[in-house]
């Protein structure tokens, strides 16, 4: 009897062995697409319902209206609107980098408000001031003011600049403050790439541009129509490629077109390793991998809170571009006990006390604020085109290829989950480049094809719309399915085009139920050579996606119904 025992459990370990050692190892591109098509496709069941060329004809597709978030979306600190007649309350769009109330070292307008309000200043007639901070990002507070969505006593965005476009869109604005805090644009540089950089002398802005634009220095960098470091160095890029770095001379919309800043700006390009809405993604994943660029576009009182993190001890900097100083202006709509009341907040802002707390955030005046050698602030207008000549050549010649993997289960049926990513894919499609590639892959009990990757067109334009109408909510959750099937079309185009860019946006509002699970595709999408936006939109496994994320160097994005519309726009026309 025990001999049997024995040869039972010794028959039992062979297999185990023999499995244990027939499992496949993905650790490379060509071991990740072997396991997918060998291991993960086989097991799953695939619905096709592909839009035919004659239905996608008939489409019409209506007028888009040009689309800008909600601003009651986004969060409110301070005081709150008050029908309070003794009360003058007065909002005021914030720059993120100054109004996050989830980060010690990125809320010190929220600290300044506080104390504010707690001293109840009064106006001359005696009523009350009390401020409200709203965080908008400051193009898209831009966007929220030239679309007039909304009316706020006052806006402080990052820089000038934004003021400029406003003005171009025909938005007067009353000045209050022309500086809330010392700031400026930088590219922060690994300690290493610093010292190469100085071997050869002073590094000096132009010394670095030549190490990037000879393909030496990978750059991370942000959305010009959002972040306002990523805008600063746009402009800087286009004005010293003309020339005007030597007369000092403003930027013109003609010379956009010239061979010479085309050339440099496309030589720039191509040394982009990432591209995301805000510097403040962009500065999370160096934290996660500091490996992963070895400069990026940034602000410089983010850059000394970057400093205090583990292995950015040594981290350099190079200044650039016109100052970061948080202007503050107000508006025509505002009555003059509001105009007042901005007033005496700029004041007590800019008083001793609270530029002291600026400092212990990492804003200071730096021999580059103070030297005041900066480019001309260019006009609305030239910042429009520079914005423009940015999304139409950011691809740097690559073609993009984005699956979209929308979850259409059952729950999406709730607060109108579905009915809002519908309406979001229809205007975010606005932001997609002529000759960019996208898919669509949905999943529910199973995942189903509706649109293959194909250079996108009028007539992919409204296959889109076509497909996105088809689709209905309905059963449970077969997410790692959904992946599975949008990652196997991406790799089977790397196959013929390896100098594409490659995306997969994976918007889901719950956990798997259904299918395969992570374990089992996790080295398909670290080999994959895909980068996985994962959008969690609901009640969704956070650890799981912030794993999909950090696989592939990126950022979880939370959407809900209400913010879907500008974060799915913002990441299209990052990427798209």
């Amino acid at each position: 009897m025990k001999k049997l025992r024995f040869k039972f459990w010794l028959a039992i370990g062979l297999c185990l062995s023999f499995l244990w050692a027939c499992t496949p190892t993905i650790d490379s591109f060509a071991s990740a697409d072997r396991y997918l098509r060998q291991n993960l496709l086989p097991s799953i069941e695939v619905d096709s319902q592909l839009v035919s060329d004659t239905t996608a004809y008939n489409v019409v597709i209506p007028p888009v209206v040009n689309s800008v978030p909600d601003p009651n979306t986004f969060p409110l600190y301070g005081a709150k609107p008050s029908n309070d007649a003794n009360i003058v309350y007065i909002e005021i769009y914030s720059s993120a980098e100054k109004a996050n109330g989830e980060r010690k070292d990125e809320r010190w307008l929220i600290d300044v408000v506080e104390k504010f309000n707690q001293q109840r200043q009064t106006l001359a007639s005696g009523k009350v001031i009390q401020v409200g901070i709203r965080n908008i990002p400051s193009g898209l507070g831009a966007q929220i003011l030239a679309a007039k969505k909304a009316k706020p006593a006052g806006y402080t965005p990052a820089t000038t600049l934004w003021l400029e476009l406003l003005k171009a869109e025909g938005l007067p604005i009353q000045a209050i403050a022309p500086a809330l805090i010392p700031n400026q644009a930088i590219f922060a540089i690994q300690p290493q790439t610093y010292q190469e950089l100085a071997q050869g002398g002073e590094v000096t802005f132009d010394r670095l541009m030549s190490a990037i634009l000879a393909d030496k220095i990978k750059v991370g960098y942000s959305n010009p129509y959002i972040a306002s470091s990523a805008l600063n160095f746009l402009h800087t890029l286009l004005w010293r490629s003309a020339g005007h770095a030597r007369d000092g001379k403003p930027l013109t919309v003609a010379e956009l077109e010239s061979p010479q800043v085309n050339s440099v700006f496309s030589s720039f390009q191509k040394q982009i390793a990432l591209t995301t809405p805000t510097y403040l993604d962009l500065k999370q994943i160096w934290i996660r991998d500091p490996q992963k660029f070895q400069a990026i576009v940034m602000a410089y009182q983010s850059y000394v809170n970057l400093k205090k993190q583990p292995g950015f001890e040594q981290l350099a900097y190079i200044p650039f571009g016109t100052p970061e100083n948080s202007p503050l202006v107000g508006f025509k709509w505002n009555s003059a006990s509001q105009t007042a009341a901005l007033e005496k907040f700029a004041a007590f802002a800019t008083s001793a006390p609270m530029q002291k707390l600026a400092e212990q955030q990492g804003y200071e005046q730096t021999n580059y604020l103070k030297q005041a050698q900066f480019p001309p602030v260019p006009s609305g207008e030239v910042l429009k085109a520079a914005q423009s000549f940015w999304k139409q050549r950011k691809d740097g010649g690559h073609t993009v290829y984005m699956e979209l993997i929308v979850d259409t289960s059952g729950s999406m049926e709730e607060n109108n989950r579905l009915k809002a990513v519908q309406e979001a894919l229809r205007l975010a499609s606005e932001q997609i480049n002529r000759g960019n590639q996208i898919g669509l892959v949905t999943f529910s009990d199973r995942p189903t094809r509706r649109i293959a990757l194909a250079p996108f067109n009028e007539l992919e334009q409204k296959r889109l719309f076509a497909a996105i109408d088809q689709l209905r909510p309905d059963g449970a959750t077969a997410l790692y399915d959904g992946l599975a099937v949008g990652l196997a079309d991406l790799i089977e185009k790397q196959k013929t085009d390896p100098s594409g860019r490659f995306y997969a946006l994976l918007l889901t509002d719950g956990e798997r139920t259904n299918g395969i699970d992570f374990e089992k595709i996790k080295g398909v999408i670290k080999h994959s050579r895909v980068r996985v936006y994962p959008i969690a939109y609901g009640e969704v496994n956070q650890q799981e996606l912030e794993a999909i994320a950090a696989i592939r160097e990126g950022s979880v994005y939370e959407g809900t119904p209400e913010r879907v519309q500008v974060l799915l726009k913002d990441l299209f026309q990052t990427n798209l």
